[in-house]
């Protein structure tokens, strides 16, 4: 019969409890020495999710969440272009590090790889510290990590090419950094925590979203932060995130910037301004709030992050908060910190009205699942055993999910496999020698990668349905292709801007089993189509 010392078992159970920075029961040396397996395991964790998203990348360009928009982030792995406002200009910065790193890869892997998989990977790894230090146990920094890293939405975004993923290694490392602060009153840890957070600006306006916390951070401990040598440290940092955007203007001047979306090039200052606003989408502001359509879908999100248990956790992990009020030690100060980091970013999810809206929970939530997590663990600490197997549990359920995610990741299948050959096919049978192709915007995005690689036919003005009224009003004969069909809506809206003309489509020959089957269309003066009255016959 095997049996087990009760001495080696709590040794082990006080080794999985050791905290990072020490706890309050491991004496002075102990603690030093504490430090380093935690190390190991953060970096191990890290090491595990950068291969895991990266075997698990999506197989080509775009994504099943946004595949316009990953295509487009793509395409600067090998092109400097600009995206869509607000501008991005740090992902700008890192399309310019992959071209001058020039390595064999495919361009869309290694953009793909380093937007989306490596800040993936230092989200689950912020997530392990996080709740490592907040639980006082390795168990539940570990469970974290698997939880946040397989959740649906993370898992998807951070195998495509999202800034989402990004923008959450932004938010929880900076709230790592904040929730030392409190731990320890160093200043230290606020100012770098507002670097990080300056910086974070250069990925998505969206985090503005954080500016209430530091606010509450700065009035519940203003006697340490507002002395002239912290403000002028952070005001130097806000002003270096700024500048970031003077990146973003270098690059609508530069002579190697090959496409603009939105924006003439080069912008005037107004315009300019305007695109960092996003002002192209000023008809979403607020359209979340005209219904209850947004408020469904984050619930969802949450929901379906780990389908029958992410929903009663986050609860769960709410009502011990809630219920730890009248405690208010440390931990549930930074308990409050996470959660309150999460819920900062709803009303952005309710307020705004994009279609893809779901691209934009990631933000929501990583920190309320940490938070949720850890503030489960902090509850049950109290009865170690508990805290022991309800760790143990959580982590199988988040090996069981990454299993799962890893599986559906990888059955993926490319989107636009074939694209090249099909407009190879297709380009040559317009009915004018230097057509207008009017596509959706996902097969523009995916067509503008090939483009700028000098891959698909030309001549040939490649443009997304709503941006071809510009080149109609310049082609004298008006004629090119639709892909894919639409129902001739196209042509109808040609008819209805241009009344002077009269359009008709063509049939053309294709591939077989093509995705995106295609006509051609010709348009010409509607006064000139018109056959001559016949002898006789009155007009």
């Amino acid at each position: 019969m095997l049996t087990i010392d009760n001495g080696a078992s709590r040794a082990v159970l006080t080794q999985l409890g050791t905290a990072q920075g020490g706890s309050s029961h491991v004496p002075g040396a102990a603690a030093g020495h504490a430090v380093w397996p935690n190390r190991l395991m953060a970096t191990g964790v890290l090491f595990f999710w950068l291969v895991l998203y990266g075997y698990c990348l999506f197989p080509g360009l775009g994504g099943m969440l946004n595949a316009g928009d990953s295509a487009k982030f793509q395409t600067l792995g090998h092109t400097s272009i600009l995206v869509h406002g607000p501008g991005y200009p740090l992902i700008l910065m890192l399309g310019t590090f992959v071209r001058w790193l020039a390595l064999p890869l495919e361009p869309w892997w290694i953009m793909t790889f380093l937007m989306a998989s490596v800040p993936g990977a230092i989200a689950n790894t912020m997530a392990f510290l996080i709740v490592r230090r907040l639980t006082q146990t390795v168990i539940f920094g570990l469970a974290a990590a698997l939880l946040l890293g397989s959740a649906g939405l993370m898992a998807v975004q951070s195998t495509e090419a999202e800034v989402y993923p990004l923008a959450l290694a932004f938010i929880l490392s900076t709230g790592f950094l904040l929730l030392r602060f409190i731990e320890t009153k160093w200043p230290g840890y606020f100012i770098a925590a507002c670097g990080v957070y300056a910086l974070s600006f250069g990925n998505h306006l969206m985090m503005i979203m954080l500016v209430p916390v530091f606010f509450w951070i700065t009035a519940a401990h203003y006697r340490i932060l507002l002395r002239p040598k912290i403000i002028i440290s952070v005001l130097l940092l806000v002003m270096a995130g700024a500048s970031q955007y003077l990146y973003l203007a270098w690059v609508t001047h530069a002579p190697t910037t090959a496409y603009s979306e939105y924006m003439p090039l080069p912008p005037t200052t107004t315009e300019l301004i305007q695109y960092i606003a996003g002002t192209y989408f000023g008809d979403l502001y607020g359209a979340g709030l005209a219904s209850t359509q947004t408020a469904e879908i984050l619930l969802n999100t949450l929901e379906f992050a780990h389908p029958r248990l992410s929903a009663p956790m986050i609860v769960a992990g709410l009502a011990v908060f809630a219920l730890g009020w009248r405690q208010r030690d440390t931990a549930w100060r930074g308990l409050a910190l996470i959660l309150g980091i999460g819920l900062a970013f709803m009303p952005f999810t309710l307020w705004y009205g994009a279609y893809d809206i779901r691209a934009f929970h990631l933000p929501v939530l990583g920190p309320m699942l940490v938070g949720s997590i850890a503030a489960i663990g902090w509850w049950v600490a109290r009865w170690p055993r508990v805290r022991l197997w309800a760790g143990v549990i959580l982590i199988m359920f988040g090996v069981v999910r990454t299993v799962e995610m890893a599986g559906y990741l990888s059955a993926r299948t490319p989107l636009f496999e074939g694209l090249v050959e099909t407009l190879e096919v297709i380009v040559p049978q317009s009915p004018v020698p230097d057509p207008v192709v009017s596509m959706t915007y996902d097969v523009r995005m995916a067509t503008l990668y090939h483009e700028l690689l000098d891959e698909v036919p030309k001549p040939a003005s490649y443009r997304v349905t709503w941006r071809t009224q510009d080149e109609i009003a310049k082609r004298d004969p008006v004629g090119g292709l639709v892909v894919p069909t639409d129902g001739e809506q196209f042509l109808q809206w040609i008819e209805h801007r241009h009344p002077e003309l009269i359009c008709r489509t063509m049939p053309v020959e294709q591939l077989a089993g093509t995705p995106w089957p295609a006509y051609a269309f010709l348009c010409e003066d509607r006064v000139a189509s018109t056959p001559p009255s016949a002898p006789g016959e009155s007009d």
